[in-house]
């Protein structure tokens, strides 16, 4: 079995069929048809955030995705995978946190 950092597509299993082991701790759900072909995503739940978006987006949801830590990962005729990682999306907030101007505190006290 292949070694997998992301979320990928794969052929998805025939009714009445085994299903493909993923790695330990990932699943696979359904995203019906992909390239002309039934698939199914392979994420690790408590990691990845993944959405399928078929047909148009809007133009604001085109730019709060990337602005809230989404990046498109696949895209086909009429449908696009984003998905976020969770672990990088909370480093990014650290990260943010720790560059902020630290507040200055004073007791307020008088001598």
């Amino acid at each position: 079995m292949a070694n997998h950092s992301e979320p990928y597509l794969r052929p998805a299993t025939q009714d009445g069929t085994d299903p493909v082991p993923c790695p330990s701790g990932w699943q696979a759900e359904s995203v019906g048809l992909w390239d002309g072909q039934w698939q199914e995503i392979v994420y690790h739940p408590r990691r990845h955030d993944v959405l399928i978006v078929r047909g148009e987006c809007s133009p604001t949801l085109e730019a709060s995705l990337p602005a809230s830590g989404w990046s498109e990962a696949r895209q086909t005729e009429g449908a696009r995978m984003w998905v976020r990682d969770r672990l990088a999306a909370t480093r990014e907030a650290l990260a943010r946190l720790e560059e902020r101007p630290r507040v200055a505190r004073e007791l307020g006290r008088s001598f």
